[in-house]
């Protein structure tokens, strides 16, 4: 039996259902759609279980991650002073300073398990995703003070924001301090701290004026957060994720500051005040690995600039062995257990030194005073040292 097609008049009834479909087909795709589109055409290839090559992310971020690339945080496993330190530790503990180190200098090898630094990944130092991917932290866990949540989503501190090729969430954790302390904070083994960069920041009156680390080592700078052939954003600066640090010129303008508040003169004798404020540090200057120090220097000069006198004070925290002897290697201030704090002069957050000078000086007609502040640190590097030796000679008088 043949089916009969029976035609009916068109019902208004229907008409919405017809409108839509229309407006589907003609729809622009959805987001799994877009993100789809975006990762062919960018080659993107994101990690959902695991981290994601920083690379990855620079296909997107370019600014950011160009000023992310140069700075300490990428370069945390490659530059000289640590792999040196790195070796001279190995050698001291073995594999117990793989832990100890790649903590913070290579902490994806930590979520990997690539303790010997064979993937490039684990090589990458503090990578995009090691952090945007970070939830909260763990701060009694001494080896793995971070915890992720791996997938599709990438934290940080901008609210209602969408990206085309991943999930974003605000976490207020990334506007915090609390984000650098699991890095920037260190007890050896022998119980004391070492680098107490965030309890010093802690123990400021920053805390209170909700300044953090990320207002200074991370100041807006002109960029795009996302490349605008890819999305159009109102946005035209970034958080700098070149992180720099007290030995960046950017950061030494505004932390100290130095006048000569006082001359005395009585005959032979030259007394100079002066005073020192650390105005623009979040912590103690210095900060960080024991073996920094900030010099003050002052000296009474010749008006052609020749030194006829010069004395120093020394800011620094100096660390004793058991026998009272300043440990000044590095390894042995990380690693040793029979340790203590001999003294801590540092300069706390806000504050002002004022120091005197005494000089006896002959002559003062037609002198100088100059005061100078240096930032002194003399890691050790390996580097190229060429052996050459003669092994043998031979000689021959030329005959005519």
């Amino acid at each position: 039996m043949a089916l009969k097609i029976q035609s009916k008049p068109f019902s208004f009834i229907m008409f919405p259902v017809f409108l839509i479909g229309i407006i589907l087909l003609n729809a622009p795709p959805a987001f799994g759609d877009t993100r789809s589109v975006l990762e062919k055409k960018l080659n993107l290839k994101l990690n959902p279980t695991g981290i994601t090559p920083s690379a990855e992310c620079g296909k997107c971020h370019k600014d950011i991650y160009a000023s992310w690339k140069h700075c300490l945080h990428a370069q945390a496993t490659e530059n000289p002073v640590f792999r040196t330190a790195f070796l001279q530790a190995h050698f001291k503990v073995g594999e117990t300073a793989r832990k100890i180190c790649l903590t913070c200098h290579a902490p994806v090898a930590y979520l990997n398990g690539d303790f010997e630094m064979a993937k490039s990944i684990t090589r990458e130092g503090v990578n995009c995703d090691f952090c945007h991917t970070i939830s909260k932290i763990n701060p009694d866990n001494p080896y793995s003070k971070f915890h992720h949540e791996f997938g599709s989503i990438k934290q940080g501190p901008l609210k209602n924001v969408k990206s085309p090729v991943h999930e974003t969430r605000f976490n207020a954790l990334f506007k915090s301090s609390g984000l650098c302390a699991g890095c920037h904070e260190y007890v050896g083994p022998s119980g004391i701290h070492l680098i107490e960069t965030f309890s010093e920041w802690e123990n400021s009156p920053y805390p209170e004026k909700a300044v953090h680390c990320q207002n200074c080592h991370m100041r807006k700078i002109t960029g795009k957060p996302v490349d605008e052939e890819i999305l159009a954003t109102a946005e035209k600066e970034i958080s700098s994720h070149d992180t720099a640090a007290g030995h960046a010129l950017s950061q030494r303008e505004k932390s100290l500051t130095l006048k000569i508040s006082d001359i005395q003169i009585n005959r032979q004798k030259v007394v100079v005040t002066v005073e020192i404020k650390n105005k623009g540090a979040g912590h103690k200057i210095p900060t960080g690995l024991p073996t920094k120090k900030i010099i003050l220097q002052v000296a009474i000069k010749s008006e052609n600039g020749e030194v006829a006198h010069i004395q120093q004070k020394i800011y620094q925290k100096l660390i004793a062995d058991k026998k009272g002897k300043v440990v000044v290697n590095l390894v042995d201030l990380m690693l040793d257990k029979d340790l203590k704090i001999l003294s801590d002069n540092r300069i706390k957050p806000m504050e002002t030194r004022v120091e005197q000078f005494t000089f006896f000086v002959a002559e003062t007609e037609n002198k100088l005073v100059t005061a100078e502040v240096f930032f002194s640190h003399t890691p050790e590097v390996i580097q190229p040292s060429r052996i050459h030796i003669k092994m043998n000679e031979a000689t021959k008088l030329l005959e005519k």
